[in-house]
């Protein structure tokens, strides 16, 4: 595959592609890497059974193709993906890892909650919950704070578990059910026997509390979430009562690391870049805009992972079937054919609506609009209270985060 040379060298084999996505540089930055990938081939095989896509258009194009499936029982190594994550697959499988018919009954009964009209009536609701949070941090009266741990964990948390109508009390389960699951979920990552066994704990603990929810919320109906989930199930039967579980759970401890993510990711970009902080203190106008930049500029999911149901075609190279194709979302986001100085973060990019860092098509993220919403409100509310944040101390990654991007830590001073 010829190659332009530019940022670096291209990447032409294997070896080159596997050993530099889990270096300390990559992790730092892995937007020049993906240049290179881009600049490559519009498609490049990274081992064993994966392909990886990086150019935006035929990221976009994947995204939307029912020639690729998110079915990953039609990958030749199923069963083995499966056990190095002590995933037991003969549970019914959320809604992100099914295809039609059954993605589309299933989406069509949780999907209501999630309406853009449904999502905008919680606008109360979400500034609320991001008020609270921060209120009580500034009633301990700290100053330096890990914003991570502080601000961007609590409120999606808080909401969720509003939402669902979980007790306050319990709301450090969701988080940790979720770090826990979270590991096991990455596909970047190698397992170990304990880290199974965590996981797997993880999802029966969570499984059992949320039947529990369901019969306590099957005795009163309605009320919130839950509840007309419940009510809709039993109407017209969409959807049976383990694939309800099953959505409820993912949605409960995976559900809200998008947002998470994207708030600290996005803090951390702002005030790297002064002068957008400033143009965003100046004209909260910006903020719906401002939160599509900050998607596109450092993508919390990465990748997207679809398996061919025959052989694909990708702009002139072919991928075999029943094969992993990695859907480089964080590197279309940064595509030079879509936007212009893509490696600048500018707020008020006109074009920054057509990121691709929730998906497209049917499979885009259900909670999107939530989402955007809940971390505008998140960063406006931090803009407006502490115009003096600054960085207290180095971030830190995630490590591996080829599919995930986010901080572990995020140590600011609230000035």
């Amino acid at each position: 595959m010829a190659a332009r040379h530019h940022h670096g060298p291209a990447v032409t084999a294997t070896e080159d592609f596997l050993s530099v996505v889990g270096t300390p540089e990559y992790v730092a930055d892995p937007y020049p890497f993906l240049r290179r990938l881009r600049e490559t081939a519009p498609a490049l095989h990274a081992g064993s059974d994966i392909w990886v896509v990086p150019r935006y258009t035929d990221v976009l194009r994947g995204l939307k193709d029912p020639a690729l499936s998110c079915d990953f029982a039609r990958l030749e190594h199923y069963d083995r993906y499966f056990r190095a994550r002590g995933v037991d697959n003969r549970f019914p499988l959320p809604l992100n890892a099914l295809d039609p018919p059954d993605h589309r009954r299933i989406r069509s009964a949780i999907t209501p909650e999630f309406h853009p009209a449904a999502v905008d009536a919680l606008r109360p609701v979400i500034t609320e919950t991001v008020d609270e949070v921060l209120d009580e941090l500034e009633a301990r009266g700290r100053t330096d704070i890990d914003l991570v741990d502080d601000v961007a964990y609590p409120i999606p948390v808080a909401l969720i578990a509003r939402l669902f109508g979980i007790p306050r009390a319990d709301q450090p389960l969701l988080r940790r059910w979720s770090h826990e699951f979270g590991v096991a979920s990455d596909p970047d990552a190698v397992l170990t026997d304990a880290q199974r066994e965590q996981a797997a704990e993880a999802t029966r603990e969570a499984g059992a509390y949320f039947a529990r929810l369901v019969r306590r919320r099957d005795a009163v109906p309605g009320g919130n979430l839950l509840g007309r989930w419940l009510a809709a199930s039993r109407d017209d039967r969409t959807m049976s009562l383990p694939e309800l579980l099953v959505n409820g759970v993912f949605l409960l401890i995976v559900g809200h690391h998008n947002t998470v993510s994207l708030i600290a990711n996005g803090m951390l970009a702002l005030l790297e870049h002064p002068d957008q902080l400033d143009l965003l203190r100046r004209s909260p106008e910006l903020m719906p805009n401002a939160v599509e930049e900050l998607l596109r500029y450092d993508s919390p999911v990465q990748t997207s992972t679809r398996v061919t149901t025959g052989v694909y075609h990708v702009d002139g190279v072919d991928i075999p079937a029943h094969r992993q194709v990695m859907l480089l979302l964080g590197s279309a986001n940064r595509d030079e054919r879509v936007f212009a100085d893509p490696d600048r973060l500018d707020l008020r990019r006109p074009e920054a609506p057509r990121n691709l860092g929730l998906g497209r098509g049917m499979h885009s993220c259900l909670g999107g609009t939530l989402a955007r919403i809940e971390v505008g409100a998140a960063l406006a509310a931090l803009v407006r209270r502490y115009p003096g944040m600054s960085l207290a101390g180095p971030a830190r990654r995630r490590v591996p985060c080829f599919t995930l991007r986010g901080l572990t830590s995020l140590p600011v001073r609230l000035g």
